[in-house]
């Protein structure tokens, strides 16, 4: 559909800081850029709110959602704890071959773009990073958590783009002890892994994340 199409495409350029945090989202501009008539757009932005990606104000339309403050960076990673653990608790004895598979490609994919620092590169080992999370939540079965889960990457994924050469090795190694447990159908190891890894990005992606004041 249409408007599905025009809401992935403005998500992906506010995840990705297309589009700065604190920037106006101007609906004519948009619709011109894309091509479509203002409604799509206007329904798009209106999904992206609920999701906290795009901030409506009285009289002054629509902007990019501002980077979360520490506290609710602190919040969104206590949640990420408590069901991200679940989901791959619970995708350990649900996972496919075919998923396994994914996940493999996916890190491998991350490992390549580790190895440079050009913009691209770093684009990649980003989306991968996302996406290496939403396959595990996908395996999971519970389409309400994964589609929960999505919601949340948003955010997380906005700190992601702070991303840097150290930071990148050890996120590689924490998703292979992931696969490990998962690929060993070892419920309380993936959990563990996952608690584990979360943990860790927490404390990595902290020093990005605003001043202790909730917008």
């Amino acid at each position: 559909m249409l408007s599905d199409s025009v809401y992935e495409t403005i998500r992906r350029r506010l995840v990705n800081q297309e589009v700065a945090p604190g920037e106006k989202l101007n609906i004519s501009t948009l619709a011109a850029d894309l091509e479509v008539s203002p409604t799509p757009v206007r329904e798009a932005l209106a999904r992206l709110e609920v999701e906290g990606l795009a901030v409506k104000r009285s009289l002054a339309g629509y902007t990019a959602a501002p980077l979360l403050s520490r506290r609710d960076f602190d919040d969104l990673f206590e949640m990420r704890l408590v069901v991200e653990s679940a989901v791959a608790g619970r995708a350990a004895t649900r996972i496919s071959p075919a998923d396994l598979e994914t996940l493999d490609r996916l890190l491998e994919e991350m490992r390549e773009a580790r190895r440079t620092t050009n913009a691209e590169a770093l684009r990649v080992f980003v989306d991968h990073d996302s996406l290496f999370h939403e396959q595990i939540a996908t395996s999971s079965g519970n389409i309400m958590m994964a589609d929960a889960l999505r919601r949340l990457h948003a955010h997380t994924h906005l700190y992601r783009l702070y991303f840097h050469a150290g930071i990148a090795e050890s996120t590689c190694t924490e998703h292979e002890r992931i696969v490990d447990a998962l690929r060993a159908a070892d419920p309380d190891l993936a959990a563990a892994a996952m608690r584990s890894h979360l943990r860790r990005a927490q404390e990595r992606l902290a020093p990005a994340a605003g001043g202790e004041e909730t917008v």
